[in-house]
């Protein structure tokens, strides 16, 4: 790969992934964050869907305050602020419980990242180039898998991917085969480190991206116990297409994320109580 193009990859990781180009051992100092784990921003472990729905809605609120307060027109500060919350309800919105109901996620690049009826969920995040999916298990986050159109980084491969990875989070090890049963054949990157564990996997050419995958290991010890039940093989779409390009006018799943994000919208619907 070309020296510019390796630069401009390097770039595109740093928006994507929130950190500069220079390079990192990847691992933490004494009581410091290692690189992997300042990736995940202010968002830690453990959390409630509700806490990681409010400082994402914070975030995103955040990025429109400077187009808001330049804007003298009181049409185009109404249009920002709709867009605003239309980015904050698009996320509310996707919450999704693994209840045994057949989804979309059941096929395609996700299968395999949950289960079925054991208190299992998810939030979605879309930006321009990217999706951010944060699942949860007895509603605790435990991990975050962020897929993003390889486009973004002018058609560099996964070897050069996973090179500007290692950069910046240190030495990885280099996987292939077959992770979860069912799906297709892949290659793919393992850090472990004592408060996270991260997997940067190559789902170029059945799915058209890369993704980053960040664990709890706490969590990841403990999934034999958790997950009481076996995995379904639910019915499922067509994977990546209904995925991303499924939408509905009808909020089949109101009650639900009213009920994570305290934000009631309907009468109906029960309190909640913020979880700490």
């Amino acid at each position: 790969m070309r020296r510019s193009s390796y630069r401009a990859l390097l770039v595109a990781l740093g928006l994507l992934f929130g950190f500069g180009m220079e390079a990192d051992t990847g691992m933490a100092r004494a009581g410091s964050a290692s690189a992997l784990e300042q990736s995940m921003g202010d968002i830690q472990w453990g959390w409630s869907p509700k806490q990681v729905y409010r400082q994402l809605k914070k975030e995103i609120e955040a990025s429109y305050q400077e187009p808001i307060s330049k804007t003298t027109d009181a049409i185009e500060e109404d249009r920002i602020r709709h867009k605003m919350a239309e980015e904050t309800r698009e996320i509310r919105d996707s919450y999704l419980e693994f209840d045994g109901t057949p989804s979309a996620y059941d096929s395609g690049y996700l299968k395999g990242e949950f289960t079925h009826k054991n208190g299992e969920s998810l939030l979605r995040v879309r930006t321009e180039n990217t999706q951010d999916f944060f699942f949860f298990i007895n509603d605790r986050l435990w991990k975050r898998y962020r897929a993003f159109d390889a486009s973004v980084f002018e058609g560099a491969s996964f070897a050069d991917f996973g090179s500007a990875l290692q950069k910046r989070y240190g030495k990885a090890k280099t996987k292939s085969g077959v992770r979860t049963p069912g799906t297709p054949s892949t290659q793919w990157l393992e850090w472990k480190q004592p408060r996270v564990l991260a997997r940067a996997v190559d789902n170029n050419e059945f799915y058209g991206f890369y993704c980053l995958i960040l664990e709890d290991p706490k969590t990841v010890a403990q999934l034999g116990k958790l997950r009481k039940n076996k995995a379904d093989e639910a019915e499922a779409g067509g994977g990546l297409v209904d995925m991303v390009e499924e939408q509905s006018d009808e909020d089949q799943n109101a009650d639900i994320a009213d009920r994570i994000t305290g934000e009631i919208r309907r009468h109906d619907s029960p309190d909640v109580v913020d979880q700490k």
